[in-house]
């Protein structure tokens, strides 16, 4: 089974806290969304996770990506899905060793991240509780489910002047998840790439209001 390295707290788990799950992005390791914990509400737990993939530049990815002719870029698929499968069993079997009972685990993504996130929330939608997708988009490759819990437990932030991941792109993947009934809190943010601390209270705030949706 393949194993991840992690950056989690100082401290030990202890029952009763929500597993959140963090994804960075392409390009970087798991320090980078790390450096969140101090603003999150307590009763989460981060665990946050390096891409399996070392990139030759330095830093670390979940799959590759590659750039076309026209600008633009495309992934493999394969190895995606790989991922995707890998990361489940081992966020199943770390949900299993701190025997977390009936909570849900929370997810993060950041970018190629968030596009983990979004997969692995459309591939078992009842699994996971609070949701938290960062200047991302979903993939085509992964479809959407049948049918997404009631819930309003997702939370989907973009940069307006994003360069990676046009903003044009995230207000596309809201409304195709929103028409197949997915609940989605979407704000946008005077910022590029990156989360301005207005984007972070706000995060901090929706997992803080949304901590019930964990308990399924």
């Amino acid at each position: 089974m393949t194993d991840f390295y992690t950056a989690v707290p100082g401290k030990a788990y202890r029952r009763g806290q929500i597993p959140l799950f963090m994804m960075h992005g392409y390009g970087s390791h798991e320090a980078d969304l790390f450096m969140l914990a101090s603003d999150l509400p307590d009763i989460y737990y981060p665990v946050s996770l390096r891409g399996p993939l070392k990139l030759a530049w330095g830093g670390y990815g979940w799959f590759p990506l590659y750039w076309t002719p026209e600008g633009g870029w495309t992934y493999d698929k394969r190895q995606m899905s790989d991922t995707i499968k890998a990361l489940e069993q081992w966020t199943d079997r770390w949900m299993q060793t701190h025997e977390t009972g009936k909570i849900r685990p929370a997810l993060l993504g950041f970018s190629q991240g968030g596009m983990m996130a979004c997969a692995m929330l459309s591939r078992r939608p009842a699994h996971y509780g609070p949701v938290a997708l960062l200047s991302t988009r979903r993939m085509d490759a992964v479809p959407l489910p049948e049918r997404f819990p009631a819930e309003d437990r997702v939370f989907i932030s973009h940069g307006i002047y994003d360069d990676v991941i046009p903003v044009d792109e995230a207000r596309q993947s809201v409304k195709t998840c929103r028409e197949a009934g997915l609940k989605i809190d979407y704000k946008e943010y005077p910022q590029g790439h990156y989360l301005s601390e207005e984007n972070i209270r706000d995060l901090a705030a929706w997992l803080n209001e949304h901590e019930d949706t964990a308990w399924g």
